[in-house]
């Protein structure tokens, strides 16, 4: 392991060089090395972004920080089995791809005494058997000569799980293949707000996942409930011996490693937080990096008070504040809604502008898809709420209540003379207790999703619904203009009739030949713009009377038309 030349660090890293060198181990002895090394900060941020990277321990404190990536399983089960140098303060163990470590995550279970269900749903396997490999994986059938007992109850089993499939179209398992069988990714891609709380007598473990505005590549499939979302489970635990575990779900369990460069900057962006952590546990240009991204500076390591009320709890408060920062991101999940152009802020008011020009029907229809899509980031945001409040909630030993218990309070005063060993209830509770830096920081983290997340989400939907009344309201106002415009033309047409029966009744006279009668042309024509002119000015006075006069509105109307026409006459006297 390399080691410090400053003054000051040096013994601090000789302490922890001789721990490490303790082991008969080599990937202990030669594998970690010093985060606050200016000649390795680069080489070990390249490792922590690198996809071929499979998991990192890191040990530090507030003097020293020494980092080693992928450590055998062995290597890691040694280092959790033996006993830490005074110096530390806490250790980050962090696990990518955890389907492919089984045996790390088995390791880890026994040492901190993980239930079944809960090792069980952290090795799921993320990939989705395809039609090929089901069928190869089929028995073939049995000949009739040879039909017995146990292939008649194969064949009953199958009718049971055929049966169970179309049960499960009515009940509430949506999906035989997620719930059913246990598999947490189906469950994931079915349900994006899921979540999991866990508590241990020597743990805490939560469970949620990351959401992330970018696009989908290789064989992620873009028809889930956020098509422009790539989601990400992670695993969170802190453990009672100033542990914290992160296993974080493969966002490309089909690319085996071989990543295009869409799926690159996919991942780099679903690193980001953890990225940034791990860089703010380096004191390597403080001022430089104070003066470039201040958003990085997490008081973990980086202290600025030396008074000896804050340095007496920074032991402490170091594992609660690792684990409040990974799970905080606030920067990927939260800028979904909070931006200011955000796609629903921006895709609202586009529909908005869509909807005075020509209300649709169609619209309808995009605003149920925004909707859905906020309906699931407010359940997820809730998710996040409902992980702070059971981390928050005060938790009493329960355990004094069972009959046959040797647990006891710590007042009271039990025989030493027994067989089990005496617990006090203090010892005995489930999960283990934040430090009152990490629980400030999560209340305030609570008051931060309710502000500009959720309430962003139920301003979207407000705005939503009253889009969707809008245009309603607009589509039946251009419906009723549009029959107010028919009315207007029938009523017009109506009016012309009536305006020339009269005329069509002198024409009729004037065509009779009666005897001893003869009509001019003068007295024709002189009669007939008499009773025009009659028959206008009674329209005219019933249409005044009636409030449906139309004279000047059409005379407006061909004025209009005879200037649009001479314009379009010069315009196109000038292009020749």
């Amino acid at each position: 392991m390399e080691t410090s030349s400053e003054s000051g660090t040096a013994p601090i890293m000789h302490e922890f060089e001789t721990y490490y060198r303790s082991f008969d181990d080599p990937e202990i002895q030669h594998g970690f090395r010093n985060l606050d090394d200016p000649g390795n900060i680069e080489d070990l941020m390249r490792g922590v972004e690198s996809s071929h990277t499979y998991n990192f321990v890191l040990d530090f404190d507030d003097e020293a920080a020494c980092v080693a990536f992928d450590l055998s399983a062995t290597s890691i089960s040694s280092l959790l089995n033996a006993d830490r140098p005074d110096q530390s303060n806490a250790r980050w163990i962090n696990i990518w791809y955890p389907f492919h470590h089984q045996p790390l995550l088995e390791l880890i279970a026994k040492r901190y005494d993980f239930s079944p269900r809960l090792l069980a749903l952290m090795c799921s396997d993320p990939r989705r058997p395809g039609q090929s490999s089901l069928a190869s994986h089929r028995e073939p059938a049995a000949p009739r000569r040879l039909w017995s007992r146990h292939s008649r109850s194969r064949s009953d089993e199958s009718e049971i799980e055929k049966g169970m499939d179309e049960l499960s179209e009515h009940s509430s398992i949506s999906s035989y293949d997620s719930a059913a069988r246990g598999n947490l990714y189906r469950i994931l891609d079915d349900i994006w707000h899921y979540s999991s709380v866990d508590f241990g007598r020597s743990y805490i473990c939560i469970g949620y996942n990351s959401l992330y505005g970018t696009k989908h590549s290789g064989d992620e499939s873009a028809d889930g409930p956020l098509p422009h979302c790539t989601r990400v489970w992670t695993w969170l635990l802190l453990c009672e011996d100033s542990t914290v575990i992160t296993i974080s779900e493969d966002p490309f369990p089909y690319a085996e490693g071989r990543l295009d460069p869409l799926q690159q900057r996919i991942l780099k962006e679903t690193r980001r937080n953890l990225v940034n952590v791990f860089r703010s546990l380096s004191e390597v240009e403080e001022d430089r990096l104070m003066a470039h991204n201040p958003m990085t500076l997490l008081p973990i390591r980086t202290r600025l008070g030396d008074t000896p009320e804050e340095t007496a709890h920074r032991e402490s408060d170091a594992p609660g504040l690792l684990f409040y920062y990974l799970f905080e991101n606030w920067h990927n999940s939260y800028t979904l809604i909070t931006r200011k152009e955000s796609r629903y802020g921006v895709e609202l008011g586009e529909l908005r502008k869509q909807m005075f020009q020509s209300p649709k029907l169609c619209h309808i229809d995009r605003l149920d898809n925004v909707g859905k899509e906020l309906g699931v980031l407010k359940r997820h945001y809730q998710s996040y709420n409902r992980i702070v409040d059971r981390l928050l909630e005060p938790r009493v030993a329960t355990a004094a209540s069972l009959q046959n218990s040797q647990v006891v309070s710590e007042a009271s005063q039990a025989s030493l003379d027994t067989v089990r060993p005496i617990v006090t209830e203090k010892a005995s509770m489930l999960g283990v207790s934040l430090s009152s830096a990490a629980r400030v920081r999560f209340i305030r983290l609570k008051d931060l999703i309710d502000l500009y997340a959720l309430s962003e989400v139920e301003e979207y939907i407000k705005q939503k619904d009253s889009l969707i009344t809008m245009n309603f309201s607009l589509i039946a106002m251009k419906e009723s203009f549009a029959m107010d415009r028919l009315s207007r033309v029938t009523l017009l047409i109506t009016k012309a009739t009536v305006l020339f029966l009269p005329v069509s009744l002198m024409s009729s006279y004037f065509g009779l030949e009666l005897e001893g009668v003869h009509y001019t042309v003068k007295e024709f024509w002189t009669s007939f713009a008499v009773i025009l002119l009659l028959s206008w000015i009674a329209l005219f006075v019933f249409g005044v009377v009636s409030g449906s006069e139309q004279t000047i509105a059409s005379l407006k109307w061909a004025w209009k038309a005879v200037w649009k026409g001479g314009r379009a006459i010069k315009r196109a006297v000038k292009r020749e």
